[in-house]
């Protein structure tokens, strides 16, 4: 019995576009797709404070063929607020949840990040907040699934777990939690549906 969601906050709640948008004109990407996979494959250190951002982008700069003295001083974070904005539909949709379930953020995330997305109002629709920054631990591996399971008292099987990327849902499967890799919000509520959970 599904007790607890999981969910992603980059490319789930939070719609990123406009960032992609800037990150891909810089990297010269032709498949934005491709790119925000590249840059979340990576992401891991940076986010759970292992790495600089400077590091980080040269590593990005390198599988992309690019100079690393092309890309801008804390791209991260410069713009964020203005690049990205919350899902509305995606927002409406965990707070109708969460009347049934506990709801868990799980976000691979940096300081200025969380600040604007605190200012937002976004953590306060979740019974948990696990910012990786925060907690030093990153998506990529399962540690910290399972610290967000020992923190809300859950076994494995009682959560699902939802995120764009397809390598962080199979590492929550991993650590036993099943997932959806999550599209579009019409596309969750149909997953959602199947398992009798809407």
């Amino acid at each position: 019995m599904i007790k607890a969601i999981l969910f992603d906050a980059g490319g789930v709640i939070i719609k990123s576009g406009n960032q992609i948008n800037i990150f891909a004109k810089i990297f010269r990407a032709k498949n934005k797709h491709k790119l925000w996979e590249k840059i979340n494959h990576y992401v891991g250190p940076l986010c759970a404070g292992k790495m600089s951002e400077k590091e980080y982008w040269k590593i990005i700069a390198k599988s992309e063929g690019i100079d690393p003295k092309n890309i801008p001083d804390n791209l991260w974070a410069k713009n964020y607020g203005k690049t990205t904005k919350i899902d509305h539909k995606m927002m409406a949709l965990i707070k109708s949840l969460r009347k049934q379930y506990k709801t868990i953020l799980i976000s691979n995330t940096i300081r200025p990040h969380v600040i604007i997305n605190k200012k937002r109002g976004l953590f306060d629709n979740f019974d948990d907040v696990i910012n990786s920054n925060e907690v030093h631990l990153s998506k990529d591996t399962k540690s910290i699934f399972q610290l967000a399971l020992k923190r809300n008292h859950l076994k494995a099987e009682e959560c699902i777990f939802i995120d764009d990327i397809q390598k962080f849902v199979d590492i929550a499967k991993s650590a036993g939690i099943p997932g959806i890799c999550f599209r579009n919000v019409s596309q969750l509520k149909k997953e959602l549906s199947r398992l009798g959970m809407l």
